[in-house]
């Protein structure tokens, strides 16, 4: 690959400024021509990727100027963050994040109304009086940061607990160690890591200390950045400089890990007879190693299984491995085989694949084996198994999502939660064949969705696949073709939009919208086929299913080209970008957080590396294809009219940079032959969307229903 860098006729200088008919401060373009496996590919905003360029500074500060004024003038915006608050009130308070120890300790984050970030609670049973163990406030609190707990392990005996904290969405964190009993911080603080993005941090059995993993360039702008993580061992009262290594690249040489790949370890219980360690990353599956509980610290790993076997989860229970494989099983079966030399071929089956339902989770208890199977990623079931039975549990209502957790074999206990589109998050108990209420959150605002219709369709794609397609309105709607429609999706990493309650979605139902969320492939709804189908140079399924989704709505008079907007985020900019470059005119208006819009540098980027595994590589001609196809920001032709659009990034996004969305927004600008709208909103005290406070929040989503109802008609959001 080569590149060229070639100045126009027209162009004298590398960048300049001029103003559309929409008086937008807009960047003239400087070409660059990369060469990959002999074709030319031009590239007009390379130098947006340096954010720290003056004028590029200049421009964006003008393009978050323009943005919000733009939001500011719309009609109701402020209603939207004002019903939002009103709505939050409704709850006594809000939990997150709970944990049930193996001695029933109970911990959780709590966030009362008035209050805009969450603190870490626990109590000594379900029943216990609740006692306050950190305010994030009181951390670093004269450096006059909004820090928040992004994530917290208690250790076995609830002796002492880890505490990550972030700040402006950085996800990048620093651990603090409280004693629970004191409520005292111990004085070391591990710096560079990032407990939330992987399995978390490890306490030993004997509570002396734990293992987390460490990324030593993680406030590094090059490309090492995320780069040769390291598992370390932390012992309470030691520095971090003390800490040693446990699992890595560099520690485990013979493994062959790569700089990108993320080494993670697994204690499952405080009387586990071995740690496991997993190469892990964005890929689905990954290889797997063992070592006896007692020989932590030594590299001599011991193979379990590779990512060959199609491993999605497993769990070790004695001296075996209950595991959940796709292999010659799309949907996924259970099986189990000893851990000292496993055989993944003729193994003992323990749940076979089901049809038309794809297994998402399992656990064990002393009672048996439970599992969840889930139909199109949207009905949740629950069964249990035994040597001797093989049955449904019946629960009070119909779920869309369900998720279970054990306390192990030494156990009878299981823990359920269960989730609807329009269902608050319910947890139950399930014992001695009862299912007892085991909630801790007590009031919403679930009576305004009474009147709320949900349809569970199928739109027919592109080749004749089936596109499992979840549609939300009240019950006075009509199908005229009037009506404002939201969709959304995101097709990436085998994820499924599983139901779940969102305030934003009701809000846009609340206000007469209709809400449409398309399953499309590349997520996991139908099981591993379904998420290889929007994968690498498959990729074209997934903007392909989204269309025929919105071809489905508009031919069923859900809505119109005229008023329908489209929204997702991260590697969903990927659909909405194509969407609407591949089909302009089927939409009103385009709304993309924190989009991947520039996959042909996707490998240029941070993060990037650990990506390839899901997307391809610039290296591999076929995948270079792949690529080309999926980046939105190369498929934006000059003198098309395209619709609205807004962007958003947070300049402290580990995941996914913000010049990818300035880059894409500069040549949209420069190339739109329409009068439509193009907005960029690049916000220095966000991340990726994920730490954000509660006031942030309720901005996002204000912005982006005003934005979406301005663009599709709505009477009561114009200027």
């Amino acid at each position: 690959m080569r590149n060229t860098y070639l100045t126009t006729l027209i162009l004298q200088i590398i960048i300049s400024t001029c103003i559309n008919a929409q008086n937008i401060e807009m960047l003239s373009p400087e070409i660059v021509i990369d060469t990959y496996h002999d074709q030319n590919i031009e590239d007009p905003f390379r130098y947006v990727e340096n954010l720290s360029n003056p004028q590029v500074k200049e421009w964006i500060n003008s393009q978050n100027k323009t943005s919000q004024s733009f939001l500011n003038n719309i009609q109701k915006r402020q209603f939207l963050i004002d019903k939002q608050i009103e709505l939050d009130t409704k709850n006594d308070f809000v939990v997150s994040k709970l944990k049930v120890t193996h001695n029933e300790y109970y911990f959780y984050l709590k966030r009362l109304p008035h209050e805009n970030v969450a603190k870490l609670y626990y109590r000594t049973s379900l029943n216990d009086k609740e006692s306050l163990l950190y305010d994030p406030l009181l951390f670093k609190s004269t450096e006059n940061k909004n820090f928040v707990i992004n994530y917290f392990q208690p250790d076995w005996t609830n002796s002492n607990i880890a505490i990550s904290l972030t700040e402006k969405g950085k996800e990048i964190s620093q651990i603090i160690i409280l004693n629970i009993q004191t409520k005292k911080v111990y004085q070391e603080i591990l710096k560079e890591t990032w407990p939330s993005n992987t399995k978390g941090v490890e306490w030993l059995p004997d509570n002396s200390g734990f293992i987390y993993v460490r990324y030593p360039n993680a406030n590094d702008t090059s490309k090492n950045f995320l780069l040769n993580s390291t598992s370390l061992l932390h012992y309470i009262g030691e520095c971090q400089s003390k800490d040693t290594p446990i699992f890595s690249k560099e520690f485990c040489p013979t493994l062959n890990l790569k700089a990108e790949d993320l080494p993670i370890t697994t204690i499952e219980n405080q009387d586990s007879k071995y740690i496991t360690a997993a190469v892990a990353g964005v890929d689905s599956y990954y290889d797997t190693y063992y070592l006896p509980i007692h020989k932590i610290g030594a590299n001599n790993w011991i193979p379990l299984f590779s990512k060959k076997e199609l491993i999605k989860d497993y769990k070790i229970v004695g001296d075996s491995i209950i595991f959940k494989t796709s292999y010659n099983a799309p949907n996924f079966k259970i099986g189990i085989t000893p851990i000292k030399n496993p055989n993944f071929k003729t193994y003992k089956t323990l749940v076979p694949e089901q049809e038309d339902q794809v297994i998402t989770d399992f656990s064990i208890t002393s009672q048996g084996l439970y599992y969840v199977t889930s139909k199109n990623g949207v009905q949740a079931k629950l069964y249990k198994q035994t040597p001797l039975i093989n049955h449904e549990i019946t629960l009070p209502k119909t779920y869309g999502d369900i998720s279970i957790s054990s306390l192990g074999v030494a156990s009878s206990k299981l823990w359920i939660t269960a989730k609807g589109w329009t269902t608050n998050s319910e947890r139950f108990e399930y014992k001695n064949n009862q299912l007892i209420p085991n909630n801790l959150n007590h009031t919403s605002y679930s009576d305004l969705l009474d009147d709320i219709v949900i349809e569970e369709v199928e739109a027919i794609g592109h080749d004749g696949e089936k596109i499992p397609l979840s549609i939300f309105y009240h019950k006075d709607m009509v199908k005229n073709g009037r009506n404002q429609l939201l969709m959304d999706g995101y097709g990436s990493y085998g994820i499924s939009m599983r139901p779940a309650k969102r305030i934003h979605r009701t809000l846009w139902i609340l206000e007469g919208g209709v809400y449409a969320i398309a399953h499309v492939r590349g997520g996991g709804e139908k099981g591993s086929n379904w998420h290889k189908g929007g994968f690498k140079s498959s990729k074209p399924n997934t903007w392909k299913d989204f269309i025929s989704c919105a071809e489905y709505l508009i031919k069923n008079k859900y809505t119109s080209p005229k008023r329908m907007a489209i929204l997702s985020g991260s590697a969903g900019g990927i659909l909405i970008g194509r969407a609407i470059t591949e089909r302009p005119d089927l939409f009103a208006a385009a709304i993309v957080e924190f989009g991947s819009l520039n996959m042909l540098r996707s490998e240029m980027r941070n993060n990037g590396a650990n990506n390839i595994k899901e997307f391809g590589t610039i290296k591999d001609p076929e995948e270079f294809k792949a690529l080309l196809e999926m980046d939105a920001y190369h498929h934006i032709k000059k003198n098309e009219q395209y619709p609205a659009v807004f962007l958003t990034a947070g300049l402290n996004d580990p995941r996914v940079p913000a010049w990818f969305s300035a880059k894409f927004m500069a040549k949209l600008q420069t190339y739109d032959a329409s009068n439509n709208p193009k907005l960029l909103y690049v916000d220095s005290d966000s991340g990726h969307g994920i730490d954000d406070t509660k006031t942030k929040i309720f901005e996002r989503y204000a912005n982006i229903i005003a934005f979406a109802f301005k663009q599709t008609g709505h009477p009561e959001y114009q200027f």
